[in-house]
C-alpha cells in the first residue's frame, strides 16, 4: 500500500472527476479515493475512470446513499482513509488538474520538514476553457501564515497535503461552518502545528461562474466571521480581520468582485 492518498469529492460531475483523474502523472506514487455524495442525475462511469487514472496506484470508491454536502463526504473519506493505515491525505476537487509531480514535490517537502502538519501550495486559476486568469500564492512560512489566516483561509483548498496523524487532535472538517469548513479545519491545524505553503503552482484551479451565488457568499461569510471569532487573540490584528468580513456582508458581491478583478489585474 502506498504512503498517500488523493481524496476527491464528486457530485453529479463526472466529466470533471475524469479531467482531474488524468491529470495525475503516471509516475505519482498514490492512491485515489474518490467519494461520490449520493450522485443521481450524472453518476460515475467506473471504467472509463479507471482508464484515465494512469498513476502508480489504486483508484478506490466510496458511494454514499444520499447527498449530504461537502462537508459529510470529505469526512465519510476521511474516516475511511484514517482506519486503513494512510500516512499522507492530499485534496483535489473535481475539474481541478494536478501539475506535473505535484504530489511528489508535497510528499518530498514534508519528508524533509517532520515537523509541518499541514502543506498547501500555489494555483493557476483557469475559466472553463482553460486559460489562465490569474496565480493565487499564500505566504509559505508558518508566522506569516497564521497572520493572513486572521482575514481568511491562507490554504487553497484542493492544493493541500496533510498528515493523517494530525487528525486526532484537530478533528474532521466541522458540519458548523458550512461553505467554510476547510478554513474552520486549517485554523485549527495552525492553531496546534507548524504549517507551509510552497510558492510554487501545483494545480489549476478551474473557476466555475455557475458555481458564484450569493447565498452561499453569505453563508461562508457568515462562518468565516464564526471561525474568526473563535480563533480571535483580541488583537487589532484579528479585530481588522473579523470588521474586513462584516463589511464584505454588507457589500454586493458585483462590486466585490469588480475590485478583485482590478487589483489583480494591477499585480500582473
Amino acid at each position: 500500500m502506498t504512503r498517500l492518498i488523493l481524496l476527491i469529492p464528486h457530485f453529479n460531475n463526472p466529466a470533471g472527476l475524469i479531467k482531474s483523474l488524468a491529470s495525475i502523472s503516471p509516475n505519482e506514487q498514490c492512491d485515489v479515493l474518490v467519494v461520490d455524495d449520493g450522485s443521481t442525475r450524472a453518476p460515475i462511469e467506473h471504467t472509463v475512470a479507471r482508464n484515465a487514472f494512469k498513476a502508480q496506484g489504486e483508484l478506490r470508491f466510496l458511494n454514499l446513499p444520499v447527498n449530504r454536502g461537502i462537508e459529510h463526504a470529505l469526512n465519510s473519506g476521511l474516516t475511511w482513509i484514517s482506519s486503513r493505515g494512510y500516512e499522507l491525505i492530499a485534496r483535489l476537487d473535481c475539474g481541478d488538474e494536478n501539475l506535473p509531480d505535484r504530489l511528489a514535490k508535497q510528499v518530498a517537502f514534508l519528508d524533509s520538514h517532520p515537523d509541518v502538519m499541514l502543506l498547501g501550495g500555489a494555483a493557476s486559476f483557469v475559466d472553463q476553457a482553460g486559460a489562465e486568469q490569474f496565480v493565487m500564492r499564500h505566504p509559505s512560512e508558518h508566522a506569516a501564515i497564521t497572520r493572513a489566516m486572521r482575514n481568511n483561509s491562507a490554504f487553497i483548498h484542493p492544493a493541500v497535503m496533510f498528515r493523517t496523524t494530525a487528525l486526532a487532535s484537530t478533528g474532521l472538517y466541522p458540519l458548523d461552518t458550512p461553505a467554510a469548513e476547510d478554513y474552520a479545519l486549517f485554523s485549527e491545524f495552525t492553531h496546534q502545528f507548524k504549517v507551509a505553503n510552497l510558492p510554487e503552482v501545483l494545480i489549476r484551479y478551474e473557476l466555475d461562474p455557475s458555481g458564484i451565488s450569493l447565498s452561499k457568499r453569505r453563508q461562508q461569510l457568515k462562518s468565516r466571521l464564526a471561525v474568526q471569532k473563535k480563533y480571535s487573540d483580541g488583537s487589532v490584528a484579528a479585530l481588522i480581520g473579523m470588521a474586513r468580513t462584516q463589511l464584505l456582508l454588507l457589500l454586493p458581491y458585483s462590486l466585490v468582485f469588480k475590485l478583485k478583478s482590478k487589483l489583480r489585474a494591477k499585480k500582473v
